[in-house]
């Protein structure tokens, strides 16, 4: 079933209520003129607009969106799946921090009325010292870290990201990917070096592939390769680099991006799956020690207590 994009679209506005107020945006945009792209910028993400922006220029628009909702559609099935997998996890932390509430207000004042010699309330100088110097120490580091972050560039950060544990390894296959992606949709339409350098200097300053734009523009002007330029990067994928220094045609380069894209696609999948199954053992482990310690915390002044009665 065929349709125009524009009938596409009313046709989305007239069946999903939850979308109509983003699609008749789109559409009136789209009415007055604008590209698609441009009249899409404002609802989605920088990234999957800049990927719409190179396919709507190169001929190749209902490729990419087929390409980015399927990673849409995806992407709302884990969050969905990680929702379902935390509600019972966050129940038991209610449930417990509701138990340690009862036990200091209620159980620690009893236990002092039945046992005079036990202090449940008295504090811990020492301890109380050492938790303000970590608190006081962590925001400080926190503090200092998002400043010298902000003034890094986009190419900084994300090597930054990259070497961050589990984290960094999901977001160097969701940066493969767009790379490989974009690339493809590049080379496939026989795009010089200099025109592949000419297209990403049109975008905005603070995205990565303008970054990466100049790069590439400044390995030209010195007399680098392509090859070597990036290879000053660790996000970006050996692959990519053995891919550009192949030898073989710029088709040929195109296809092998391509097929690179969605082998990584599938890659970032399994260890979004491989995370997600992380997530549920650990909020269970954090249970299990916060109970263990609320149990220490109200056994060991009664054992003190009854040790000294000995």
């Amino acid at each position: 079933m065929g349709f125009q994009l524009t009938r596409a679209l009313e046709f989305i506005a007239e069946t999903d209520k939850q979308l109509a107020a983003g699609v008749i945006q789109l559409n009136n945009r789209l009415a007055t003129g604008d590209s698609f792209s441009a009249s899409a910028q404002a609802l989605i993400d920088v990234q999957s607009y800049y990927q719409l922006l190179i396919a709507e220029k190169h001929g190749q628009l209902s490729d990419v969106l087929e390409e980015l909702a399927k990673f849409d559609r995806l992407k709302m099935k884990q969050m969905k799946k990680i929702k379902t997998m935390l509600v019972y996890p966050l129940f038991l932390c209610f449930i417990l921090i509701v138990l340690i509430v009862m036990i200091h207000v209620y159980v620690f004042p009893q236990i002092e009325a039945l046992m005079p010699s036990v202090n449940t309330t008295k504090p811990d100088y020492l301890g109380m010292t050492l938790v303000n110097v970590v608190l006081g120490g962590t925001v400080l580091t926190l503090a200092g870290s998002f400043l010298y972050w902000r003034r890094q560039t986009i190419l900084k950060r994300t090597q930054m990201i990259v070497r961050v544990p589990i984290i960094g390894t999901l977001y160097q296959k969701y940066i493969a990917y767009y790379l490989a992606s974009n690339l493809a949709t590049l080379l496939r339409n026989g795009l010089s070096v200099q025109e592949i350098y000419q297209t990403l200097n049109a975008f905005n300053s603070h995205s990565l592939l303008y970054a990466l734009g100049q790069q590439l523009n400044e390995a030209l002007i010195d007399g680098q390769s392509i090859k070597q330029m990036i290879a000053r990067y660790r996000f970006i994928p050996q692959e990519i680099i053995k891919f550009m220094g192949s030898g073989n045609t710029i088709a040929e380069m195109a296809n092998s991006m391509s097929a690179y894209s969605k082998l990584m696609f599938d890659d970032m999948i399994l260890t979004t799956n491989k995370m997600i199954g992380f997530v549920q053992p650990a909020m269970f482990i954090l249970i299990g020690i916060t109970i263990v310690s609320t149990y220490f915390q109200l056994l060991i002044p009664i054992y003190s207590s009854v040790k000294g009665m000995y």
